[in-house]
């Protein structure tokens, strides 16, 4: 659902011998009924074709790849703060501005166009302020601190699934026990303080068993450096269908919510991860997973979506306790008094 496209770039972009004529009249500035509605709805899945067929790739990928660069075109979809909207404002100028997470820390992304551009009336109350939109754009000038990108189209992503305009980003997570091997999870259980530092002391192969044992995995992989996961199963039922499933597993050996940090170069672990050919991608940590991690897998899994439907799962210390809790591996009558040497010499895994 687009609230701004650049009619010329977009023509530049599609291939105009598969548009039907009143789509590309539109698009070439001629009169025709329904104008607003048909740049609105009609010219998004035309859109959207051309950034499956490029391979267009997410902000975040392209720093992970070390690939940004002008005129290099990025999909971004979050949160932006929109200046200019006012009904008052005579200026054409308008600009969409995000502060970024990492790998991108320290710099904002500045997205600028004209209001020539704006679909409807509703792109003026829709984009002004703090909002979350999905951008489709190019970047025209890289600073120390800033990311400038001119957009070809900006709106809602929303799921073409569902009779009401259901963002599609939300469609992408799944809650751990929506996997219907680990459905005894009581979600309503949360560990207290005290508990949840008994984690520290559960090294990763210890979750990695269990996880096998749940899905009839009879062979629990070794780690080594160069995997794509550290797990992988085509036994995952998920609403009474099999599915394949990837797993990236953090122990211990960091205990502290998760960034981006924690994942190694440029968070390159959830680069290779969903390089794996699956349909279900599952993040575990033994602590919390911050916004940041959270930010960049949903980044990934929409753009795999574009070519391939996948889902993901983030599953958190709270997640793991409760699973491990469902499983009778949480032992309630030990202390947590053992702290962060002792967990490490009790068999933690390392990180990766």
């Amino acid at each position: 659902m687009a609230f701004y496209l650049s009619r010329d770039r977009i023509l530049s972009l599609v291939n105009t011998e598969g548009l039907p004529p009143h789509v590309l009249h539109t698009l070439q500035g001629k009169d025709v009924p329904m104008t607003s509605a048909i740049l609105g709805s009609a010219v998004g899945s035309y859109v959207l074709d051309a950034i499956a067929s490029g391979g267009i790739k997410t902000l975040q990928q392209l720093a992970v790849e070390n690939a940004i660069q002008p005129g290099t075109p990025f999909i971004y979809n979050g949160h932006f703060y929109g200046k200019g909207f006012g009904y008052a404002n005579k200026k054409s100028a308008l600009t969409l501005t995000e502060k970024l997470d990492e790998p991108m820390e320290g710099k904002k992304l500045v997205l600028e166009f004209s209001k020539n551009g704006l679909v409807n009336d509703t792109a003026y109350t829709r984009m002004a302020g703090s909002t979350r939109l999905f951008a489709f754009a190019y970047i025209a000038d890289v600073t120390a601190d800033t990311i400038r990108a001119i957009p070809y189209a900006i709106g809602d992503l929303v799921s073409g699934q569902s009779s009401m305009p259901l963002p599609f980003a939300s469609t992408l997570e799944l809650q751990p026990n929506d996997i219907e091997q680990f459905a005894g999870m009581d979600r309503t259980w949360i560990p207290s303080k005290t508990e949840f530092a008994r984690l520290a002391d559960i090294p990763e192969h210890k979750i990695k068993e269990l996880i096998c044992h749940l899905l009839n995995e009879h062979d629990v992989p070794k780690d080594w450096g160069g995997e794509e996961s550290d797990l992988f199963s085509d036994r995952l039922l998920i609403d009474g269908e099999r599915k394949t499933g990837a797993f990236l597993l953090k122990g211990p050996a960091k205990f502290h919510p998760m960034t981006p940090r924690d994942l190694g170069k440029n968070a390159d672990q959830i680069y290779r991860l969903f390089n794996t050919p699956a349909q279900v991608y599952i993040v575990q940590h033994c602590h919390n997973v911050g916004a940041a991690v959270r930010k960049t897998v949903e980044a990934y899994a929409l753009h795999r979506s574009f070519t391939a439907p996948c889902r993901y799962v983030i599953m958190d210390g709270v997640a793991t306790a409760q699973l491990l809790r469902a499983h009778g591996l949480w032992d309630t009558g030990v202390p947590a008094q053992r702290g962060r040497k002792s967990a490490r010499s009790g068999g933690s895994s390392k990180a990766d």
